[in-house]
């Protein structure tokens, strides 16, 4: 079967089970497998700057980067916002709300026009039940996730640590 004889639905299904085999999340599963999750996820384009998932919403859905890249980012206070990561073609949020029926731990937002999958979270809680080897890719990436944050809590750990001790050296005219 060529390209030419697939139906437009059919060849988008074909391009997500490709696209889906190259991504660390669902590389291990088979072909088969696959085309299942591919006929499931909703395809999404959002322009540069534009709000993907909010922090604070119900969190339904698991998304991945087709192209382009996301900036996840947290509130900090009443009009400010961090930025926590940059993440690209590949890799996927919103897992967190989804796995912990929590509210969305924070932000995204497009970097430039950006395609994202959509994944429903019952769809996903499918995916698992019939290949559970997928689990053991979510945790290899939560783990990756936490030892990025522990490192980073360490860094600012140490940063204050040291500002504390250049205070303490300070005179009180100079705190």
């Amino acid at each position: 079967m060529t390209g030419e004889n697939l139906s437009p639905q059919a060849f988008k299904i074909l391009e997500n089970v490709v696209f889906l085999k190259k991504t660390p999340l669902f590389s291990s599963m088979r072909t088969h497998d696959l085309r299942a999750v591919a006929a499931v996820v909703e395809e999404l384009t959002f322009e540069p700057g534009e709000e993907v998932v909010r922090e604070g919403d119900v969190g339904d859905a698991l998304f991945l980067i087709k192209e382009g890249n996301i900036r996840i980012a947290k509130k900090v206070g009443e009009n400010n916002s961090v930025d926590l990561a940059e993440i690209g073609e590949g890799e996927c949020f919103g897992d967190m709300a989804v796995f912990d029926a929590e509210l969305r731990s924070a932000s995204a937002f497009a970097k430039g026009r950006t395609v994202v999958l959509r994944l429903d979270g019952e769809d996903l809680i499918d995916v698992i039940v019939e290949c559970p080897y997928i689990a053991i890719e979510f945790l290899k990436m939560f783990v990756k996730r936490l030892r990025k944050a522990n490192e980073a809590a360490e860094n600012l750990t140490k940063k204050t640590t040291e500002r504390t001790r250049t205070q303490v050296g300070a005179k009180p005219s100079e705190r």
